[in-house]
């Protein structure tokens, strides 16, 4: 069967099956079955209640990556779909001619844009038609954003181009033709079929010759799946983008508007899933009482499987690793042997566990893992002792997401306790949403709607109009009783949130201190 959910936040799953459609790892965890596990299982995030004692009954999830339909739900709550593909470039732009540069000058190009340490330059031979050379510093700028050209002349005096990388941060973009009243983001919609976001971040920015970190996006999403999102990126040109869907395979972008301002992590509503259910083993009558129980009650709203990642080694401990400032720990864990990775994957993290040699094991390391080659290039220039300024190489939104992995296990483990301390009644202390109800009638998420209520640097601001719809307040014994389980919001954990009015707080403060954390050490000075 299928089942639709629209959900408040971007990692509402299944998989919890709280109301009893069970994952295999739910089974494994009811009857203490294969302890052993290459994977993390759902015990050992912190998914462990239910909301009702069905039977429930069986099956796959995910068997075919197209039984898993992800649509993106923005801020203003509409969902995102891929609807147009054309280009949303009208202005007028200077004509270009892209036969000025030969396949070989292209090649020279497009190897010193690749080359992050490069001091080398490119000299391109020219007429002495300054407007032939005009136009060609304009196809070097639209085509190679991270290189700089000027005219020079040999000791021939024959006129030339010489094109360099650009030698600092400021220098990386250059304004060039970019019109000054257009916003300096492309933002577009990325459909996408069983591919990872950050490796497929990686093949956008090679196929662009941007850096991976020029992209922005609210969130990842799921890699066995079929995914709608939102991207955007730096001074990239609509049309630009556009040309890239004849050679995509899998993907398709579009829906481009200009911005004045990037997407951010965590700014969205939630995303509506799709989810198609085989191989079920059960009676019809179980099976369609669990599925009433899904429509009528709902389940606990817990982060899924995969904000832990899909390696043997969840994401959570990278993110314990930096919130203790331990930046060789945290390149070990990305860069170390995984369970069940394919041979060439496995070669190079061996390589590197038994030698820490960053070039030999980027030489190995296969180009889809594009995360990891990153982190390679970043240790080739920087070395082991300056770990923190290697793992910078890592896109911002990557480092961010393995903190998130880390409260989001704290989260899942507080709101189970809170069920099995309170029930699945209000009480005194309870957290609901101050300025009204945020979401729809449809809506049947049971209790602890995953919010963000500070400012704390930990998780990338939503834009403010969210935030002062979050606003929060305790339930007193006057309105205990005309609030539901559904209206209970519980926040992540943080450095400066408003906590519940009963003991949530100090179960966080014991969760972290099993780890050596506290609270105050969310706020990390580096980000």
């Amino acid at each position: 069967g299928e089942v639709s959910y629209t959900g408040p936040m971007s990692d509402v799953m299944l998989t919890m099956d709280d109301e009893g459609i069970e994952s295999s790892s739910a089974k494994r965890r009811k009857t203490g079955g294969d302890a052993l596990c290459d994977h993390a299982r759902e015990v050992d995030v912190g998914i462990t209640e239910y909301v009702s004692n069905a039977v429930g009954f069986s099956g796959i999830i995910k068997q075919r990556y197209s039984d898993f339909v992800v649509n993106e739900i923005n801020t203003d709550c509409v969902v995102i779909h891929l609807t147009d593909t054309n280009s949303a470039d009208e202005d007028n732009k200077p004509a270009i001619q892209y036969d000025l540069l030969t396949a070989a000058d292209r090649q020279k190009l497009e190897e010193l844009a690749k080359d992050d340490s490069s001091s080398n330059s490119v000299e391109i031979k020219v007429s002495e038609d300054k407007a032939v050379r005009t136009r060609l510093h304009l196809l070097i700028r639209k085509d190679f954003p991270l290189l700089e050209s000027s005219t020079a002349a040999t000791d021939g005096d024959q006129k030339v181009i010489l094109v360099q990388r650009r030698k600092s941060p400021q220098q990386r973009y250059g304004r060039g033709w970019w019109p000054s009243g257009r916003g300096d983001f492309t933002h577009f919609v990325l459909y996408k079929e069983n591919k990872d976001t950050v490796d497929t971040v990686g093949l956008l920015a090679k196929l662009l010759n941007v850096k991976a970190s020029s992209f922005t996006y609210a969130g990842n999403k799921d890699r066995r799946a079929v995914t709608v999102q939102r991207m955007s990126v730096y001074r990239v040109m609509a049309d630009k983008l556009s040309q890239l869907n004849r050679s995509l395979m899998n993907m398709r972008v579009g829906n481009f508007s200009y911005q004045k301002e990037p997407l951010r992590l965590g700014q969205l509503w939630g995303n509506r899933f799709s989810i198609v259910l085989r191989n079920v083993v059960g009676d019809h009558e179980c099976i369609d009482r669990s599925l009433q129980l899904v429509k009528d009650v709902g389940f606990i709203n817990y982060f899924g499987m995969q904000r832990f990642g899909t390696h043997s080694v969840p994401t959570y401990e990278v993110g314990k690793a930096l919130l203790h400032s331990n930046w060789v720990a945290a390149i070990d864990i990305i860069l170390s042997p995984k369970a069940n990775e394919s041979a060439d994957v496995g070669l190079a993290r061996q390589l590197w566990a038994e030698n820490k040699d960053a070039k030999k094991t980027l030489e190995k390391m296969p180009k889809r893992c594009t995360l990891e080659r990153q982190l390679l290039k970043g240790l080739q220039k920087h070395g082991i002792r300056d770990a923190c300024n290697a793992l910078n190489f890592i896109p911002r939104n990557s480092r961010i997401m393995y903190v998130h992995s880390y409260q989001s296990l704290l989260w899942n483990m507080v709101v189970s306790r809170r069920i099995q301390t309170y029930g699945l009644n209000p009480v005194v202390g309870d957290l609901v949403i101050k300025t009204g109800n945020l979401f729809t009638d449809n809506d049947k998420t049971v209790t602890f709607i995953t919010k963000h209520f500070s400012d704390s640097p930990t998780i990338d601001p939503v834009k403010k109009k969210v935030e002062k719809e979050a606003e929060v307040e305790l339930l007193t014994e006057e309105t205990v009783n005309s609030h539901t389980i559904h209206d209970i919001v519980m926040p992540l954990p943080g450095f400066d949130v408003k906590f519940p009015g009963y003991e949530a707080a100090s179960w966080y403060k014991e969760i972290l201190a099993a780890d050596n954390l506290t609270l105050q050490m969310l706020n990390h000075r580096v980000k």
